[in-house]
Parts: structure tokens; sequence; C-alpha cells
């Protein structure tokens, strides 16, 4: 694969940031990897290879991407091995899939108000706030994607 240290570097980036979303080093660093790699798609081996991780770690986060939608893989005819790739294609209903997933907080929000016995403390005060805003993010995110959409035509 003959990685040139800035696509290394890239891969690092992207695996810091995953990271601090939670994920194991590994997964963003997997997702780096496929995001630079040319052609956009490596095998198991490939990605054991240039990333210098044990087998169990690459089998790991390949099943935690492939849990989430992240990774697919193909086949080729007349080989065993598969070929792991982005699932970038429909990016705009994955980003809406996470965008909705944390604006369903919304209810959860109210839920946590209706238990509180002092609705003016400043700890309600910020949760009425974010739940306000979760709300206006609901509103406004259809109408930012359509309007992207509409520079696109």
């Amino acid at each position: 694969m003959n990685l040139s240290e800035k696509k290394r570097e890239i891969i690092e980036k992207i695996g810091v940031f995953h990271e601090m979303k939670g994920f194991q080093p590994v997964v963003g660093r997997i997702m780096g990897l496929l995001m630079v790699a040319e052609p956009a798609e490596a095998t198991f081996e490939e990605i054991q290879e240039e990333l210098q991780v044990s087998k169990g770690a690459v089998s790991t986060a390949l099943t935690v991407l492939q849990a989430k939608e992240r990774v697919e893989y193909r086949t080729k005819p007349g080989e065993r091995k598969r070929y792991f790739k982005l699932r970038i294609r429909d990016w705009k209903n994955d980003l809406k899939k996470e965008f909705d997933e944390v604006l369903n907080m919304e209810s959860l929000i109210n839920e946590i108000i209706e238990l509180k016995e002092n609705k003016e403390s400043d700890f309600c005060c910020s949760l009425l706030e974010m739940k306000e805003f979760f709300m206006f993010m609901k509103n406004e995110l259809p109408l930012l994607l359509k309007r992207f959409e509409a520079t696109r035509k």
C-alpha cells in the first residue's frame, strides 16, 4: 500500500478524533486508512500491516464499524479476501440519523425537568435552554439540508 508520511499523519489525526468520541483508537485509524487509501479499500491483512496492530484489534474494530454501518466489504471473483471500504455514499441519511439520535434527547430532558422540584435552579434553566436548542435544531436541520441541496443544482 505504501502510504506517504502525510497520509499516515492524517490517519493518526482521524484516529485521535474518533478516540475523543469514545471509540477505540484502532476504529478511527481504520476509518482514516480507508479514507486515504488508493483505491479507497483495504483487505484485513493490509489494514493489519499498515496500522501495525493485532488481528484481534482489527477484527474487533471492523465488527464495531460494520455494526455501526460505517464500513462494508466486497469480494472479488475468484478471491477469498474481503475488501473493506467506508459506507459514505448515503452520508446524508447517516448524518441525519446521528442528528436524530442526539436531538431525541429533548424528550429525555423533559422527563428530567419534570422530576426536578426546583425548576428555577441554574441547572433546570440550562436544561430548558438545551431543550429549546434541540427543538430549534430539529426545525433548522431539514431546512439547512434543503438549502445545501439547492446549491448543488
